[in-house]
């Protein structure tokens, strides 16, 4: 078992570092989001960072974030995001628990290998994980939002269609629905009720749940309240367009799942094989373990089947 401990070790971490390493260049690559800021903007001057700290007004106060972190867009995105998906901690408090599992991994990694190099990689690996975290639970919340949406869109349709008006329906939603979209129309609610226009509170709204859906629910609102019509049929169509594209959706990824089962078979054969071929001759794998050569050997190799496994779901993935 002492054995098997570095190599796990450095496997882990070089898998947090591809992970980290893909996630952030998708984030300097992701031109959609910046498409929906400039739809939905009306003078095509649109600041995402000013629209992030109105968005967020009344669930966090701006006190919250230190004046010198505040200066960084990265920071100020993070606080962001954390005010959304976990909104009892503090940026300062996440970032405390990022280097304290950051030093932690890294005094493990330096004690078992004696080596400055696994034990900086392992500190990146533990530094990571929080934002790992992070991005999985607002990915997850992310999807629940846009499950929510064809659902809300019919609400708000009858309700409409019934006669009240759209802040009522606002109201109505935030009270039948379940979270998280229930909160989320709450607040932009809220906001109007507090005196802020209901075009910003939408605008608001829709820079914090961050969907392609739901920027198409508030454009057709925006443009209907300028030009006027039938917003209850607009909103059924809508609604249906969201459940074609959902259908089609749930095609796509039945029709690459082959593919991504096989890169999943591709990345697990070679270590299910070493296993087998370790438990039949324990002496088979003794190179790899416990050689300064084997272990940067599994290192890379790790390195090149997550690289691999990032390649293929990068490939089997067809947006909608």
């Amino acid at each position: 078992m002492d054995g098997l401990l570095l190599p796990l070790l450095i496997a882990a971490t070089v898998a947090m570092t591809s992970i980290g390493v893909w996630q952030l260049a998708s984030v300097f690559l992701d031109k959609e989001r910046r498409k929906l800021t400039e739809r939905l903007s009306t003078d095509g001057r649109f600041d995402p960072i000013a629209a992030s700290a109105r968005a967020i007004k009344i669930q966090i106060d701006s006190g919250d974030i230190p004046s010198l972190l505040s200066r960084s867009a990265f920071f100020n995105e993070l606080h962001r995001n954390l005010a959304l998906t976990l909104p009892g901690m503090s940026l300062v408090k996440f970032l405390s628990i990022s280097a304290g599992l950051a030093a932690l991994m890294g005094l493990i990694m330096l004690l078992v290998s004696v080596s400055i190099l696994p034990a900086a990689g392992a500190a990146a690996g533990g530094a990571y994980l929080p934002f790992f975290l992070l991005n999985f639970k607002r990915n997850r919340r992310s999807k629940a939002l846009n499950d929510q949406l064809p659902e809300a869109l019919d609400f708000l349709s009858r309700a409409l269609k019934a006669g009240h008006s759209l802040s009522t329906g606002l109201q109505m939603m935030a009270d039948e629905l379940p979270d998280p979209l229930a909160s989320e129309i709450r607040q932009c609610y809220d906001q109007h009720s507090l005196g802020q226009p209901l075009d910003d509170a939408l605008k608001d709204l829709s820079a914090r749940i961050e969907s392609t859906d739901f920027a198409f629910f508030i454009t057709a609102v925006l443009i209907q309240r300028q030009t006027g019509g039938d917003l209850s049929e607009v909103l059924r169509n809508i609604s249906g367009m969201i459940r074609q594209r959902v259908r089609l959706h749930q095609q796509v990824k039945a029709k690459t799942a082959e593919g991504r089962f096989t890169g999943y078979i591709m990345v697990a054969f070679p270590v299910v094989m070493f296993f087998i071929a370790s438990a039949l001759n324990p002496e088979y794998g003794q190179i790899l373990l416990h050689t300064p050569a084997g272990l940067k050997m599994i290192g890379i190799a790790f390195g090149l089947q997550v690289a691999g496994l990032l390649a293929i779901r990068k490939i089997t993935t067809v947006k909608v």
